[in-house]
């Protein structure tokens, strides 16, 4: 999983990049999106995450807040949720070098 800041989530939506979304429960108070588009060295199709200005996953503790940041920062209208806590080390392992 790729790592990526702000204004390149945005970018991709803005161009039609971005596909694939997925919202994630981390746990009750955290959640997070993904999202699948084309890497623009490799070509290939990666999955991104959105990194907080520290380098964190960034994460929002009210779902309907994420919701409301894809709808009004992304324009995305549909996409599939995985409800099921994740393991910690799955997704956001600060050693993944992405």
């Amino acid at each position: 999983m790729k790592k990526i800041n702000q204004d390149s989530v945005e970018r991709a939506f803005q161009l039609g990049a971005a596909r694939e979304v997925t919202v994630v429960m981390r746990s009750r108070k955290e959640w997070y999106f993904t999202f699948v588009a084309d890497d623009p060295l490799t070509e290939k199709a990666e999955t991104f995450v959105l990194l907080t200005q520290r380098g964190q996953l960034r994460t929002w503790s009210d779902p309907r807040s994420l919701f409301a940041f894809l709808q009004d920062k992304c324009s995305v209208e549909h996409g599939k949720f995985i409800l099921k806590e994740e393991a910690r080390n799955e997704t956001t392992d600060s050693r993944d070098s992405g």
